[in-house]
């Protein structure tokens, strides 16, 4: 944990540049796990445009001494954050949840995901859910330490890789 203050804030849109830096600098580790480059372009094109996606419920930054240091994306649900695909989950859902590489280890995404439990509380639903990919095992032992739970009935495989869905429920 970090002896600096964290602070979670709405973002503003004079946020979004830097709210893209900080997740495609999060994401980068993950290029290598991308057999196609390809892929990987769409998946930055995908992470460059979520934040002007229209369907966001809430978009949050996790400030220290006012620097952008982390950001995460809640939806409505499953079908407002993937609106190409069918998913029946009823509940918000989280997307990229990303942490400046210089500030993982202080307790930002936790501080975020925890923003998300709050939101969802306040929208009257008792559970959030998100996908994680096989090969993200830190966001998944964050995702397991925090709570969260496997859901196994959407959990699907596709594409050579497998897109895990994991569940909190709220008490």
């Amino acid at each position: 944990m970090t002896t600096a203050a964290i602070t979670i804030h709405p973002a503003s849109p004079a946020d979004h540049a830097e709210i893209v830096d900080i997740l495609v600098a999060s994401y980068a580790e993950y290029q290598s796990s991308f057999e196609q480059s390809d892929r990987w372009e769409a998946y930055l094109k995908d992470i460059r445009e979520s934040v002007d996606n229209p369907y966001l419920t809430e978009l949050w930054v996790a400030k220290i001494e006012e620097r952008i240091v982390g950001t995460v994306q809640l939806f409505e649900t499953a079908h407002k954050a993937y609106p190409n695909f069918d998913l029946p989950i009823d509940y918000p859902f989280i997307r990229l949840l990303g942490v400046d590489p210089e500030w993982r280890g202080h307790g930002i995404a936790r501080e975020l995901l925890q923003r998300c439990v709050d939101s969802t509380k306040e929208l009257g639903k008792n559970a959030v859910y998100l996908y994680t990919g096989s090969q993200m095992v830190n966001a998944i032992r964050l995702y397991e330490r925090f709570g969260f739970i496997e859901d196994p009935e959407f959990s699907p495989v596709e594409g050579g890789g497998q897109a895990i869905c994991y569940r909190y429920e709220i008490k």
